[in-house]
């Protein structure tokens, strides 16, 4: 194993790190807005009590001197597991070194911004790469119904006993009627009024209507939709246009039986990179499917920090992340690491309705 020095960029300390990581821009990333970070004690994680509680339960009239009636507590009060420990690095080699050490001879000074790209960007990918994978579990895990597995598909370092099922109920996966990809024949209005039917007759109230990019482009191009967004005057002379989605959420607030549904697009890409040195990009929120949800937060990003000391490592925090530099001696090298101990939780799984829009049953 190396051994780990002192960081070899010169004049660098612990606060010139954490200047830089409180700068990188994490606002392309929408876990912290649907699953805002918490921290909790003792690395384990907890989905909100009495989720699966009917709301509204009205109260009783009773007696002056009579027994009031006892309410049913709901048997599952939350689910909980260990919190992961995520985590990424990236190595600066002897060749990048001596690269270095040639730019801070010409530099006036050490501190000198030509300089911070030897340090600085690999503190930005770092903490970047712990929020991609934070972010691709979030919408990886809600929009397949609170299952998803870990495999060396998703991840470098197979971990399957971190896999997750919150086990949501059968009534909570539904299926369209029609296959919205289908232009011509999709009746997404028609299939959205009986979603919401089926989520208010089990005690749901969903307002909001989660998908990706590309189911957006399917509604979009929906022939009904694209006439109940047009006015009055551009169907009768038929040049009506592909809406764009705020048309569309105006349209379908002011739809009977559609409860003010509102669309929330998931437009994200996650690139993972594998240990042989292949890459893959893609949306974490999976084609062809919908989340009706009650509210836009749809649980929390919970994390606990292991705390250490050593002297020879520069360490900075930034919520939920680790940074830290180091130097190594045999090979000589200069690491970077971000992680966490975080996982993105799923408080809402069990007050969602799960839908495929391409009208075929969940396996």
């Amino acid at each position: 194993m190396a051994t780990i020095t002192n960081t070899l960029i010169q004049g660098l300390t612990r606060q010139m790190v954490q200047a830089r990581l409180n700068t990188v821009d994490a606002k392309p990333f929408l876990f912290g807005t649907h699953f805002p970070v918490k921290k909790v004690n003792g690395f384990i994680w907890r989905t909100l009590g009495n989720q699966i509680a009917k709301r509204n339960v009205a109260a009783d009239l009773h007696t002056d001197n009579g027994t009031i009636i006892r309410k049913r507590r709901p048997v599952f009060e939350s689910a909980k597991g260990d919190i992961p420990f995520i985590s990424i690095s990236r190595e600066m080699t002897r060749s990048e070194i001596k690269e270095y050490q040639t730019e801070l001879a010409f530099a006036q000074d050490e501190d000198a911004a030509k300089l911070v790209q030897y340090w600085g960007e690999d503190v930005d990918f770092c903490f970047t790469g712990v929020q991609s994978e934070l972010e691709f579990i979030a919408w990886a895990l809600a929009s397949n119904a609170g299952k998803l597995a870990f495999t060396t598909t998703n991840n470098a370092t197979y971990a399957n006993e971190f896999d997750l099922d919150y086990d949501v109920d059968d009534f909570q996966k539904k299926k369209t009627t029609t296959d919205w990809s289908d232009s011509a024949s999709a009746d997404v209005i028609g299939d959205l009024a009986a979603l919401v039917k089926h989520a208010k007759d089990n005690s749901l109230n969903p307002k909001f209507a989660f998908i990706n990019l590309e189911e957006l482009y399917h509604i979009c191009s929906a022939e009904q939709i694209i006439k109940a967004c047009a006015s009055y005057l551009a169907n009768a002379v038929g040049i009506s246009q592909t809406p764009d989605l705020a048309a569309v959420n105006q349209m379908l607030a002011k739809q009977a039986w559609l409860n003010g549904i509102q669309l929330r697009v998931i437009d994200q890409t996650i690139t993972r990179e594998f240990s042989d040195g292949t890459s893959t990009s893609g949306n974490p929120f999976a084609d062809r499917r919908m989340i009706l949800s009650e509210s836009e937060r749809l649980g929390t990003t919970q994390y606990d920090i292991l705390r250490e000391n050593n002297e020879l490592i520069l360490r900075a925090e930034r919520a939920h992340t680790v940074v830290k530099k180091y130097g190594t001696v045999e090979p000589l090298s200069e690491v970077t690491i971000g992680q966490a101990d975080a996982v993105p939780v799923f408080d809402s799984a069990y007050r969602n309705i799960y839908v495929r829009t391409d009208a075929q049953n969940w396996d």
